[in-house]
């Protein structure tokens, strides 16, 4: 299965006049949430799902005791966790700012290099992207996307195929109910939980 890909200039605004040079960028095929990503594993391996959030749980417990102590953390097969910081306004010098001024930035992944080098034989495909400026696709180029994922993923939520068809959320909302009277795609649960299946 290949990962897709468009280029977008760098667009750097203090050289506006100058030719900028183009960088490639994943078109992202959905989302794997969390509950999913633990049944999946679970299906995969001979541990229960309560097994493997109890395990998550203590990991995340762990790595978030000793960050908060200014260590990095190693995750096996994951990589190692730190923290950045930030101050609230530029400074030239140290006696200019004090503590309650520094903040968390962010939590940084420098990924274990086992992982990423199992990702570098990657297949790459390039396409344009539905994200670009509202989607021009037309109503079947929609369904061709909506039934390649559901191929793929088994189901898909009413955010993904927005995101996979670049459409407007009215429009992604139509378009579901009349694939939906259509028996392209059936509706499963409700609410926040609700996700689209293959009809039968």
């Amino acid at each position: 299965m290949s990962i897709y890909y468009d280029l977008y200039t760098s667009g750097n605004p203090l050289k506006r006049e100058e030719k900028q040079s183009l960088h490639a960028r994943v078109i992202p095929s959905g989302t794997i949430e969390g509950k999913r990503l633990v049944k999946l594993v679970a299906q995969r391996n001979a541990f229960s799902e309560a097994t493997i959030e109890g395990c998550l749980q203590a990991v995340a417990d762990e790595l978030r005791d000793w960050l908060a102590q200014g260590y990095t953390v190693e995750v096996p097969e994951l990589g190692h966790f730190s923290l950045s910081l930030r101050c609230d306004r530029p400074v030239m010098e140290k006696k200019e700012i004090r503590s309650p001024s520094i903040h968390l930035n962010r939590v940084n992944l420098r990924v274990n290099k086992r992982l990423k080098e199992s990702l570098e034989r990657l297949e790459l495909e390039r396409m344009e992207s539905p994200y670009r400026s509202g989607s021009t696709l037309s109503d079947e180029e929609c369904r061709d996307i909506l039934l390649k994922h559901l191929d793929e993923q088994g189901c898909i939520t009413r955010a993904d195929f927005k995101r996979l068809t670049g459409v407007s959320q009215d429009r992604a909302f139509n378009l579901l109910h009349q694939f939906i009277e259509e028996g392209i795609i059936r509706k499963y649960g409700g609410g926040k939980t609700t996700v689209y299946l293959k009809g039968r």
